[in-house]
């Protein structure tokens, strides 16, 4: 709390703007399909509460991979803010829509979707420390031929 108060407005927007690079790097990895650049952008202490689990970095990473079944990812953001802790600490909450259309036919939306997550600035790089998504995923299956 000290260390933020000590920071200039704009130093806050500096801060504000390279978490909010650092978010919209992930989804544009996402929408690319490029889950093993995206995974990049999160730190190996990084902690995933995922409705009831809690997930760490490896199982997380491992997780990512099934984006391989997918054809096409779209993100639509909604809202996003990013809330200054200190000059090494962010909160960022986003809420948008997903749309995962899958090789198998089947077309996953969740709208809305929500993230909430922690950014730590370590050795002059923003990483992801702790992602919570949250959203109910409808599924409409691929008409049967």
């Amino acid at each position: 709390s000290q260390q933020n108060d000590q920071l200039t407005p704009q130093q806050k927007e500096q801060i504000k703007s390279e978490a909010k690079a650092i978010v919209d790097s992930v989804f544009a990895k996402f929408e690319k399909l490029d889950w093993q650049g995206a995974i990049q952008l999160y730190s190996p202490e990084l902690v995933n509460v995922f409705d009831t689990s809690v997930v760490y970095y490896e199982a997380y990473k491992n997780g990512w991979s099934n984006i391989s079944n997918a054809v096409s990812i779209k993100v639509t953001p909604i809202h996003e803010n990013y809330i200054v802790l200190s000059k090494d600490f962010v909160i960022s909450d986003w809420i948008g829509k997903l749309e995962i259309l899958w090789k198998s036919g089947d077309k996953m939306t969740i709208n809305p979707q929500s993230y909430s997550g922690v950014l730590k600035k370590v050795n002059g790089q923003w990483k992801i420390i702790y992602e919570h998504p949250y959203g109910i995923p409808v599924i409409q299956k691929a008409e049967q031929k």
